[in-house]
């Protein structure tokens, strides 16, 4: 995934499975749901490298995402 341009490494810590389909990888909202190839999951904590973990909605208030990006 590329945040402010530049390639970024996150680690999932915790999440659950969501309902939502789409391309594996393509974030569905701007709650980080993310299609898999069978069904979808949404990312509650997750760690960029070198920085804290932290719940999905502070990493979101700090680095807004649109629907569609793309998790390589």
């Amino acid at each position: 995934m590329a945040i402010e341009g530049e390639p970024a490494r996150l680690k999932i810590l915790r999440c659950e499975l969501a309902d939502g389909s789409g391309a594996a990888g393509e974030l569905l909202d701007d709650h980080l749901r993310v299609a898999c190839q069978q069904g979808a999951l949404r990312i509650l904590e997750l760690q960029r490298a070198g920085k804290a973990p932290m719940k999905a909605e502070d990493f979101l208030r700090g680095t807004p995402l649109k629907a569609g990006a793309h998790f390589a």
